[in-house]
């Protein structure tokens, strides 16, 4: 695990429905409700920072399957690459994880809106050669009985332009995830 402090202590949460990200260095101002902010189109992100994303189209109901994203601390219960997750002693805004192929990690919840039904998060402690990770899920209703999830993550790699780590997070974590999902919703 890395030893940056950056990584390693997060910033004390308030309220999981009025949580506003905190950047590093920055202190948590009163915010006014945020609005959605179009989705950029993939690809375009930020200079020096790698995206990571996955859309799928699910035959649930976005409220069933928001009320699984939402639980932050459970997403062993619906992802098969997450062995164990649950939610750090110390702080109920982390979440300790533990991947199938024994990997270790600490997430820190940053904003939940159940209106819009969107999470978004980031890594405290991680193996991978990256920065400045930052996750976000959405979910929205395609009529009563479907939902479409879209999961994406920003960082700044160590090396190169990340284009192989944002694959190996599209496919073997979000995509994944987003498929045991859907799956979740069939008999």
């Amino acid at each position: 695990m890395p030893n940056d402090p950056q990584h390693q202590n997060p910033q004390p949460g308030r309220d999981l429905q009025q949580a506003q990200p905190v950047l590093p260095g920055q202190r948590r101002e009163p915010q006014a409700p945020q609005h959605p902010q179009p989705p950029q189109p993939p690809g375009q992100h930020p200079q020096g920072y790698a995206e990571a994303r996955a859309h799928r189209v699910l035959a649930r109901t976005a409220d069933a399957v928001w009320r699984e994203v939402r639980d932050f601390p459970a997403l062993a219960a619906w992802h098969p690459g997450i062995a164990s997750s649950t939610a750090h002693p110390d702080n109920p805004r982390l979440r300790d994880l533990v991947t199938t192929d024994g990997l270790r990690l600490t997430e820190a919840l940053h904003a939940v809106d159940d209106t819009l039904m969107t999470l978004e998060y980031g890594f405290v402690a991680h193996p991978f050669p990256l920065t400045d990770y930052h996750a976000r899920l959405e979910v929205r209703a395609e009529g009563d009985t479907r939902s479409s999830v879209t999961w994406t993550a920003t960082f700044r790699p160590a090396d190169g332009d990340g284009a192989a780590l944002a694959a190996q997070f599209e496919e073997g974590v979000f995509a994944m995830g987003l498929e045991a999902l859907g799956a979740r919703g069939r008999g």
